[in-house]
């Protein structure tokens, strides 16, 4: 993995390049030495990578599974406004960009005098999050093309067997079983515009825990498509999303399916299945550690209140705001020992109060138009909707 701080340094460079470029001719070796930089950090990763994106999200700039949030005194600010105000969310550098694209590129980001939709380079794109690769969105017209995902076949019992065994500290070859699983979820969200939809209705009151798990996965996996994250990141980001509630098997069976209102002791102990599940992955081979970062802090909340408390002041992974986010939805959307489940309408009103406070705003609204594509069309295709009760505060989910 590439360190954070080395990732920062390609937004610092960046930064100098494009306020360099506004204030010396491209022939000054002032111009010459941040892009020269730049360049060569840019190289490294595409190198290895293939491609490397640069988001912008709300008040962060997003690299990898990477956020940099407004926090030091080095962050630069003066980018990030002249990014938004060109409208350009998102910038991606594939391998074999030359010096001369770069320069080319950083002198049209110096100029201001263009949109972002208005120039074309051979190794750079750029636009906004959710209309940038609309190649790596679910197709309408493939999925009446293709025949219907199979993928959700024994899904909940591979889920389960995997939960199992990380349970018993038998957790190498689990592991990769949920690698396969985030693959085939992926392929099925490219192939059928309905999965996220079918997943949420296939929810086994038993089985809560397994099908949720699925769910969450399969959600997250789909906002991390949607504004570009890197394959093989979307990979990690959707094992940590499938795992993130490992913890709760330490939680006995009686308390997680209680019909009634958990009394404090009953929370307090549901509340620790976040620190239990993040140490049990940090004795496994994930192949990263964004499984436990996501585990630990998936019901932190965007204004860092939540369960478990934390000192630092930093912005979470944006692998955990995106599962936080999807961990309510599937919450509210699915039956639960203590209530039914809520209506769209009801669920996404009860998220909205906590859109800036409990959840990343841009991530927030970039899932609920996911949401809204896949219910409008469900209902243009006859789809059921869920059944509709009154409001309901959800527990730790």
């Amino acid at each position: 993995m590439i360190d954070k701080s080395y990732l920062f340094s390609i937004i610092l460079y960046l930064s100098k390049s494009v306020h360099a470029a506004q204030a010396y001719p491209d022939y000054h070796k002032m111009f010459d030495l941040p892009l020269t930089r730049l360049h060569a950090r840019i190289l490294r990763i595409t190198a290895v990578e293939g491609i490397l994106h640069i988001g912008v999200i709300g008040n962060h700039f997003v690299i990898g599974e990477s956020s940099y949030l407004d926090t030091d005194k080095l962050f630069p600010k003066r980018l990030l406004r002249e990014l938004r105000d060109r409208g350009i969310e998102k910038i991606s550098f594939k391998d074999g960009l030359t010096y001369v694209e770069l320069k080319q590129f950083v002198l049209f980001l110096s100029s201001g005098k263009e949109t972002a939709q208005n120039r074309k380079w051979e190794n750079i794109s750029y636009g906004i999050l959710t209309t940038f690769d609309d190649s790596s969105l679910p197709s309408r017209a493939l999925t009446h093309s293709l025949p219907k995902s199979h993928i959700l076949s024994g899904a909940t019992n591979v889920v389960k067997d995997i939960l199992s065994a990380i349970g018993r500290g038998t957790g190498g070859v689990s592991i990769q079983n949920g690698r396969d699983i985030v693959d085939n979820v992926m392929k099925g969200l490219h192939q059928d515009n309905f999965l996220i939809s079918r997943l949420t209705r296939l929810q086994d009151h038993d089985d809560y825990t397994v099908t949720h798990s699925l769910n969450v996965c399969t959600m997250v996996l789909a906002q991390a498509i949607r504004i570009g994250i890197q394959e093989n990141k979307v990979r990690e980001i959707g094992l940590a999303a499938l795992l993130h509630d490992v913890g709760k098997i330490q939680i006995p069976r009686e308390i997680l399916h209680k019909p009634g209102k958990l009394d404090a002791t009953e929370f307090a102990q549901v509340a620790e299945h976040s620190v239990d599940g993040a140490n049990i992955l940090r004795k496994l081979d994930c192949g990263s550690k964004l499984p436990m970062i996501v585990c630990f802090e998936h019901h932190v909340k965007y204004n860092l209140c939540g369960y478990p408390k934390v000192s630092y002041r930093n912005p979470l992974n944006i692998a955990s705001y995106m599962t936080q986010i999807a961990d309510v939805y599937d919450a509210l959307r699915t039956n639960r020992p203590y209530r039914k489940s809520l209506s769209l309408e009801t669920s996404i009103t009860i998220m909205r109060e906590g859109r800036g406070t409990d959840f990343e705003p841009v991530l927030f609204d970039n899932f609920m138009e996911i949401i809204a594509l896949v219910e409008s069309e469900n209902t243009e295709n006859g789809a059921e909707t869920s059944e509709t009760a009154s409001p309901c505060a959800p527990s730790p989910s």
